[in-house]
């Protein structure tokens, strides 16, 4: 395991620019007024495959090819879904056949935009099986792309950050949220390229806190199966050694009740007239937190990653 460092964040900028988009940053009164602070919400609600995970997917793909001169034959990966979905869109892009492993429990319209996109969609019982299956897959050959386990994701990810303090400066504090630790981690070391001193916050649900406990006790605790929360992205049974280690920088991690996750995921929609997911409430409830823990003034500027659409 190599430690990433900014460099890595702007080539993988460099290396996906062709195949994602820069998202809007947007902000709302309303938003702004009601939490008391100057609230930014980038947009990767409206990213391919309405989710940050396409960032991470084609970096490594894409890395993949530098370093061996090919795309690879075949590839695997598990996911919960938004995941699943760019990993696929990698593999219609490309022509390169893809298999994803989800759980049952995973929402069916995450499965078929999977399948619509050209996937091979294997479904297991457990989290923890589709875990294991898509691992075992590498021994015949397959690329596996983990959804936060893995140097080039990782990187891809950080550009969302990378986009946003390029475009708005004075930033106090950025909120992201915490599943598997990837988006979190890219967002640690972008920031840190650009202005060391500005806060990062994971927010993760009360009911899937593993992240929380984890940094609580100096060491990974997580869930044998996937625990209950309606932010369906952060259902990560646990964070990977790799994610660990960055998620020890983050100034903190705040844990979000389910009726506050619910709460901002209808008030976002309804306010902004467009699909927000509930994992993607997890940014402004923990916004929210903040404002009324500190008490800041209402012309602080705080960063809200809205990291996907998929409803």
């Amino acid at each position: 395991m190599s430690e990433l460092k900014f460099q890595d964040i702007l080539s993988a900028r460099n290396r996906i620019k062709n195949y994602i988009k820069n998202t809007e940053i947007i902000s709302n009164k309303k938003i702004n007024d009601e939490i008391g602070a100057q609230i930014y919400l980038k947009m990767d609600n409206r990213q391919k495959t309405k989710s940050f995970k396409a960032r991470g997917a084609f970096n490594a793909v894409l890395s993949y090819q530098e370093k061996f001169g090919k795309f690879p034959d075949k590839i695997v990966a598990q996911s919960s879904g938004n995941h699943a979905q760019a990993v696929a869109l990698v593999g219609k892009k490309f022509n390169i056949p893809v298999v994803i492993y989800m759980a049952k429990i995973t929402s069916p319209i995450k499965v078929q935009a999977t399948i619509d996109l050209g996937a091979e969609v294997v479904l297991c019982e457990r989290r923890s099986e589709a875990n294991r299956l898509a691992e075992e897959k590498q021994s015949e050959g397959y690329f596996f792309i983990h959804p936060s386990d893995n140097d080039d994701v990782i990187a891809g990810q950080g550009t969302c950050v990378l986009e946003a303090l390029e475009e708005i400066g004075g930033i106090e504090a950025i909120f992201a949220p915490c599943g598997g630790g990837g988006l979190l981690s890219g967002s640690i070391i972008a920031k840190n390229g650009i202005d060391s001193a500005i806060k990062v916050y994971g927010c993760e649900p009360l009911n899937a806190n593993d992240a929380y406990r984890s940094i609580q006790n100096n060491q990974i605790v997580g869930y044998e199966e996937s625990p209950t929360t309606i932010a369906d992205g952060a259902r990560t049974l646990k964070i990977s050694n790799r994610c660990f280690e960055y998620l020890k920088l983050l100034d903190a991690i705040i844990e979000i009740k389910e009726e506050e996750i619910f709460y901002w995921q209808q008030r976002l929609s309804n306010e902004l007239n467009e699909m927000i997911e509930p994992t993607s409430a997890l940014s402004v409830a923990g916004c929210s937190i903040y404002v009324k823990k500190f008490g800041i003034a209402k012309n602080h500027k705080l960063l809200a990653i809205i990291s996907g659409g998929n409803l």
